[in-house]
């Protein structure tokens, strides 16, 4: 090889090995925003979904409809964060949300008799190769929950009104840790006023308050046992849970609240096995009118 061709093959050389650093480069960008903005920070996940793994397209569709319970669903650590492509993967640790000693604190999940850390694998693909901050941001957000956003506005009417009294500090029975007000989404940027929230929801109920006045109180005839959630039985986490419900002039019970929670799902698995309750009604003047009450459900393992 003469020394033109040498040179012309030295050149062409370098120019491969350019850009392939500035392809690297390019493409370590966004990973590297990912893990400076996201990495190791607790974040709650967008529509507190239960599956193992979630595969978003660049819309932020997850391809699994799978609802659960924010209290053992929503919270997760990213601990990695990978760019591969345009596809982006992460693992998380999942945390829990425990209310057996007010307030609520997170803590780790485990599954299982060797109790395994529960992790969750997220991928989602970017709308462009080599997005922008603001693109990866706008994925994020599809992904989990952003300040904008208010946990007391999206979780199931019964946690309300515990959730959004307890966000504010008016519940002393529902009240957050300063770790979990500091997630994003969870006290959100502005907050609604709790008591005036409060006020609404018990309006309609006035009547049935009323109603127990002079009444004779109504009473239990079938009691279906609740089932532990996974997370709570490989923790063997126990304790009570207390509801408040409206039982009907035909004995079924209605409206069902959580008034003193105890997380790690089992409120939930409450509300379900009271949905199922039989009573016969509260009566007044021998007439069957609708009365509100307060119960129990206990969660023990033996």
């Amino acid at each position: 090889m003469n020394r033109r061709a040498r040179s012309f093959y030295l050149i062409a050389v370098s120019i491969v090995l350019l850009l392939i650093s500035v392809s690297y480069t390019a493409a370590q960008e966004p990973e590297q925003y990912l893990r400076d903005h996201y990495l190791g920070k607790t974040l709650v996940l967008r529509g507190f979904c239960s599956a193992d793994q979630i595969r978003y397209d660049s819309s932020g569709s997850p391809d699994t409809s799978e609802v659960g319970d924010w209290t053992v669903d929503g919270f997760v650590i990213a601990q990695e964060i990978h760019v591969s492509g345009d596809r982006l993967k992460i693992k998380a640790e999942r945390l829990g949300a425990d209310c057996s000693h007010t307030p609520f604190q997170l803590r780790p999940l485990q599954e299982g008799f060797k109790k395994k850390i529960v992790y969750l694998k997220l991928e989602a693909d970017f709308p462009q190769h080599n997005p922008s901050p603001q693109q990866i941001d706008s994925l994020m957000s599809q992904i989990f929950l952003t300040s904008q956003d208010r946990l007391a506005d999206l979780v199931p009417a019964y946690w309300k009104p515990c959730v959004p009294r307890g966000v504010v500090g008016q519940d002393k029975n529902c009240l957050f840790s300063p770790e979990i007000l500091a997630v994003p989404g969870v006290a959100g940027s502005t907050q609604t006023d709790p008591a005036r929230s409060s006020e609404n929801q018990d309006a309609p109920r006035a009547e049935n308050r009323l109603s127990r006045i002079g009444a004779l109180p109504p009473k239990l005839i079938f009691q279906r046992s609740p089932e532990f959630s996974e997370t709570a039985r490989a923790s063997r986490f126990q304790g009570v849970a207390r509801l408040m419900l409206v039982v009907n002039k035909e004995g079924a019970p209605t409206d069902i609240r959580i008034v003193k929670p105890l997380g790690l799902g089992l409120d939930a698995k409450a509300v379900e096995a009271v949905q199922d309750w039989k009573f016969s009604p509260a009566t007044k003047d021998g007439e069957p009118v609708a009365a509100e009450i307060t119960v129990e459900v206990n969660f023990h393992l033996y």
